[in-house]
């Protein structure tokens, strides 16, 4: 049996990709990041940007998965064409409304303006 790295959705070996999600199926049923359904807390405008706020989140202890908005080996080809997003952010349910938390405090601090320090996004206590 193969699955789908990003639903979970089991196929048979003759299957190739996932028709849903269109990316090729692995071997390994994926494993949520900590447990749960994933969940889109945030749209990124690009890689970059993504990194940063996976690498926040990641900082207070919250696992994420920096998921792109295009089709692997085609280019800038979108999955779905209503975004403009060039990706999103997934964490699990749990962790949604605290990720949620944590970059709208983060966002507000480069709205600030200045340099944005860990201080000023620790509002919470690092997870485990």
């Amino acid at each position: 049996m193969r699955y789908c790295p990003e639903c979970g959705t089991e196929y048979e070996d003759a299957v190739a990709a996932c028709p849903r999600c269109r990316v090729v199926l692995a071997h390994d049923p994926p494993a949520p990041p900590g447990g749960g359904e994933p969940e889109v807390v945030h749209r990124v405008p690009d890689a970059a940007a993504g990194a940063l706020l996976c690498g926040v989140l990641e900082h207070q202890g919250i696992r994420t998965v920096l998921r792109s908005a295009t089709l692997p080996g085609y280019g800038t080809v979108r999955r779905d064409w209503s975004t403009t997003a060039w990706g999103e952010i997934l964490v699990t349910h749990e962790d949604a409304a605290e990720a949620r938390a944590v970059i709208a405090d983060y966002l507000l601090a480069l709205e600030r303006g200045g340099q944005v320090r860990d201080e000023d996004v620790e509002g919470l206590e690092p997870g485990p």
